[in-house]
């Protein structure tokens, strides 16, 4: 199944994220803009033209020739009483060859002259002499059928089937690696931020330490402890902006854009994956898998044609002509007249040739022919277990991915769990801290479980989305799951 991208992959104009940067645009503009995309996209161009090549093996061929000559021939023969025999002659020929496709190779050509000679036994001086031949040749066992003179067009028609595969599954492949790259910024975006408010809880906490020391309420330790959290803090934010700008770009070396914008806000919408369900959609859509069923097919057809030519070359052959003649007459000569006669003479038939007949060859054991075969079979073989090993690890990676995303749901959700206990806990512990019964120490530390709670939810949501992406990845369907739909 050839899979053509209908939504003008290379016709696409320059997108610009002066606002929010979708997912869906980021993927599209890596395909439009990546070199790997374009790299493979450039070498399938180059495999078609060898399916023009190998079509135009049925193309008619043409030729055409002139040539000019004479001779001196030094004589003793008394009737001449002449020293030299002389000749002069002009010819010209065309011919038109093809080759069919069930193997019959068929040739017409004319061919016509001018011959001047001082010989007096010529009755026409000069001769027009003018031949028309249609030669065929027809193999009856070895290269004979359509499907045996067609396996070259074959075979390079399913190579360009092959190399739009490549292209389709680079494209997914490379949806894939931006979709999960685009969660990256948005994880380290989101930690950022975590960062930035734990910072500012830290803050308003030494805010309010300073302001309970001035009162005498509290000893400078707790004041201490809530500058060195802060400072602790800052480093973290810190981090988390490298961490940012590091996705940042990675994701444009992936679109080869910059960025300019913000994500957009992905809610999670978590899924139980049907892995048979997956795993059936691979087996009819991965382009990796329909390759290597491809390169079955060109298996086949190779053993066919090498099976045809452990036969014996068994040829029949046939050739038929009609030939004109006319001239100035030297004598009386019923071919006299013209050159224009030869052709008209010509074409009355009363000069004629032909010819039948049958022709035969054969290596005696024929072991070359065999042993070609032999290794074809084989051939054959090692991509049958290759196709078997791609299903394999097809479902495999399925597996996996789908293990990813069930682990990332569970973590995230106790990870929320805890979100809610820990932020109940750390209010409960402000209201404490505020009526004397608590420390900076322990609100800290409360703080701290609260942030790593959420960042902890970031990660697991990161976790989930990663395995998602390389499950619709591994079933061949990440280009279709965000609407650029393909057909064949």
């Amino acid at each position: 199944m050839i899979r053509f991208i209908l939504f003008m992959l290379f016709a696409f104009p320059a997108l610009c994220f002066a606002g929010t940067l979708t997912l869906r645009d980021a993927i599209a503009t890596g395909l439009q803009n990546s070199y790997s995309v374009m790299i493979q996209k450039s070498a399938a161009d180059a495999v078609h033209g060898n399916v023009t090549a190998e079509d135009a093996k049925f193309d008619p061929v043409a030729g055409a020739s002139v040539s000019a000559g004479g001779s001196n021939t030094p004589t003793s023969y008394a009737p001449y009483n002449m020293d030299y025999l002389k000749q002069r002659n002009l010819t010209a020929a065309a011919e038109l060859e093809k080759l069919h496709r069930s193997g019959m190779t068929g040739k017409f050509s004319l061919e016509t002259s001018k011959l001047g000679t001082n010989d007096p036994y010529e009755e026409l001086d000069p001769q027009y002499r003018t031949v028309f031949l249609m030669n065929i040749t027809q193999p009856l066992l070895k290269n004979y059928g359509r499907d045996i003179n067609a396996t070259g067009l074959k075979n390079a028609e399913l190579s360009f089937k092959q190399a739009q595969f490549d292209l389709y599954a680079r494209m997914t492949e490379t949806a894939a690696q931006i979709e999960t790259a685009y969660y990256a910024l948005v994880r380290a975006q989101d930690v950022l931020t975590l960062s930035k408010k734990s910072e500012e809880l830290a803050k308003n906490l030494l805010d309010s330490d300073r302001k309970r020391f001035n009162a005498g309420i509290i000893p400078i330790t707790e004041v201490q402890e809530a500058e060195t959290a802060l400072a602790g803090r800052r480093e973290q934010t810190v981090n988390a902006q490298s961490a940012v700008k590091t996705a940042e770009i990675a994701l444009e070396n992936l679109i080869n854009a910059p960025l300019n914008g913000q994500t957009e806000d992905i809610r999670p919408t978590f899924i139980n994956p049907d892995e048979d369900g997956f795993y059936k959609t691979a087996l009819t859509v991965s382009p990796e898998i329909e390759k290597q069923r491809t390169e079955l097919e060109k298996r086949d057809i190779t053993i066919k044609y090498l099976k045809n030519q452990e036969l014996p070359e068994l040829d029949a052959t046939a050739a038929l002509g009609v030939i004109g003649l006319s001239g100035n007459p030297t004598a009386s000569n019923h071919f006299d007249g013209t050159y224009h006669d030869s052709l008209s003479d010509m074409t009355e038939g009363d000069g004629f040739e032909w010819q039948l007949g049958l022709s035969v060859s054969y290596p005696l054991g024929a072991r070359g022919a065999k042993a070609r075969t032999a290794s074809a079979a084989a051939e054959k073989m090692r991509a049958v277990y290759t196709l078997k090993k791609l299903e394999q690890d097809t479902r495999a990676q399925i597996r996996t991915a789908s293990t990813a995303m069930k682990s990332g749901h569970d973590r995230y959700d106790i990870a929320q769990d805890f979100v809610r206990l820990a932020d109940v806990t750390l209010t409960q512990e402000m209201k404490k801290l505020g009526e004397g019964l608590s420390d900076t120490f322990r609100v800290l530390k409360f703080q701290e479980d609260l942030t790593d709670a959420r960042i902890r939810a970031v990660n697991a949501l990161y976790d989930y989305r990663k395995g998602e992406a390389e499950l619709y990845r591994s079933a061949g369907t990440s280009l279709d799951r965000f609407g650029f739909k393909t057909g064949e």
